[in-house]
């Protein structure tokens, strides 16, 4: 993370003081010179002191940690955590060797750190500097929710690092907490009034439904949508939260002639055009971005999505398989279908469209995956159309054996039709090619509930609620980055 060079120096100033309060407290003859040395910080006479020292008593955890300290300044990363380590195996409980050895394995990126910290924390739970340490590992690994505990506890250190309550206010905004995370961001934007801070706080007023702040906070930036071409595109979200569809059109408009290698505006700017049943305009406007961006999947998908609202059930086929060949795993992809199949699958229409696609295109997985998927929305639930959808989905399945949504949608058909085992070990495949698949996980933890097995459902309530979680952090994440990051831009 960005700000890890200020945590670690303040980290380094706190342990190295309670290092030398704690180890100074009852210093043997040989030991009391290398204290002086190390308080001094020539680090090279403590070491050798503490060699001196160590040579009478091997196992003194005081000792083998100022030689850590004086090795770790001495630029000798691996020896000192040889001494570290050493030192904290024979007192398991001594804080400075601890919290030596979790800044050397901080700073190392060291996936033992978090035990480390923890183990600290166990002994003395008002550590800020391990709290501080341990909420931006907890970050980075994208739980928000632990880190978010950990950033309040050590408020103080954070607030010395503008990164750091950058990263605290992310991750505020991730566990639904975006009035928290606006203070945060009013805070960074009061300490500097930079384009970067605007953004994140004009970000968080928006996911706070304050579009008003967010609005004024923004128009600054927007003067000139040339130079910052991410305010004008969130300024468009803003204006399209606010219900102003016209403004939100015109600034999405600039963006796009700002930015026009900008996948993102496009994007924008066909959701809005499906929200309001303006699909013509909408499709227009993406065959304006395909051109600049012909290798772009998520464009063919939107664009697809906008044609089978016109009943243009072969372009919209065609566009879902260029996309499907672009990106076989592309997410957008099967949100965009699923909008699709809950506005079209409705009508006796639309489902004998895809039955005539999939009669004509019997070895195209896709035709048939959407062959299946109309089957399983239709109003019409009957055996014929649930016999028909299995067949559809294991025919898709069967071409390509790895396609996500087609193993999924093949898991949920088998178990409605009553086939336990199969759906089960359809779920277990699917959780095996993409552990975050909720919809695997879900069918499999149905599976093993029908099954009578209490221990497995236990254990898959558990990891459904870690993944969502953790896909929560990444959108938030993801949606911050988004409307902060341009070229040239850094979150510091």
């Amino acid at each position: 993370m960005s700000f890890e060079p200020q945590l670690r120096a303040v980290a380094v100033t706190a342990i190295f003081s309670a290092a030398v309060g704690v180890l100074a407290q009852t210093p043997g003859p040989q030991d009391e010179a290398a204290m002086v040395q190390l308080r001094n910080r020539d680090y090279a006479s403590a070491l050798r002191l503490a060699d001196q020292a160590l040579q009478q008593a091997p196992d003194d955890c005081r000792m083998l940690t100022v030689k850590g300290l004086a090795l770790k300044d001495l630029g000798k990363t691996s020896d000192a955590s040889l001494a570290f380590t050493k030192a904290t195996s024979v007192c398991p409980q001594f804080l400075p060797g601890l919290e030596g050895l979790a800044e050397l394995q901080y700073g190392q990126h060291a996936p033992e750190v978090d035990g480390t910290l923890k183990k600290i924390l166990a002994i003395q739970p008002e550590n800020t500097t391990s709290h501080a340490m341990l909420a931006v590992l907890e970050a980075r690994a994208g739980d928000c929710a632990e880190a978010v505990q950990h950033f309040g506890k050590a408020a103080e250190l954070v607030r010395s690092s503008s990164a750091a309550m950058t990263e605290y206010g992310s991750c505020l905004l991730t566990v639904g907490q975006p009035e928290e995370a606006n203070n945060v961001f009013q805070q960074l934007l009061q300490r500097q009034d930079s384009p970067e801070n605007r953004l994140r706080y004009a970000y968080s007023c928006w996911k706070a439904k304050d579009y008003t702040t967010a609005s004024q906070t923004l128009a600054p930036l927007i003067a000139n949508p040339l130079a910052n071409p991410a305010a004008v595109s969130l300024a468009a979200r803003v204006a399209e939260s606010a219900g102003d569809t016209p403004r939100a059109v015109t600034l999405l408009q600039q963006a796009i002639a700002a930015k026009p290698e900008d996948a993102r505006n496009y994007l924008i700017f066909s959701e809005i055009s499906f929200n309001h049943a303006s699909y013509k305009v909408g499709v227009d406007m993406l065959n304006a971005g395909l051109q600049r961006l012909p290798q772009d999947a998520r464009l063919y998908v939107a664009r697809g999505v906008l044609e089978v609202q016109q009943s243009s059930f072969d372009a919209a086929m065609a566009d879902f398989r260029k996309a499907h060949q672009l990106d076989p795993d592309l997410s957008l992809a099967g949100d965009a279908i699923g909008i699709m199949l809950d506005q079209r699958h409705q009508s006796a229409e639309s489902l004998t469209a895809y039955a005539e696609q999939a009669k004509a295109h019997p070895d195209d997985a896709l035709v048939q995956y959407f062959y299946a998927e109309a089957l399983s929305q239709s109003k019409e639930i009957t055996d014929s159309n649930d016999t028909a959808a299995i067949q559809a989905a294991r025919r898709a399945v069967a071409l390509e054996p790895d396609y996500q949504p087609a193993l999924d949608l093949l898991c949920q058909l088998e178990f409605r039709a009553g086939n336990v085992a199969a759906a089960l070990e359809l779920a277990q495949k699917a959780v095996a090619r993409n552990p975050e698949d909720e919809t695997a996980i879900y069918q499999e933890l149905m599976a093993y509930r029908t099954l009578g097995k209490k221990e497995e459902v236990n254990q898959l309530v558990a990891r459904m609620k870690q993944v969502k979680e953790h896909q929560q952090d990444a959108r938030t994440n993801y949606q911050l980055q988004e409307v902060t990051r341009q070229e040239g831009m850094s979150p510091e």
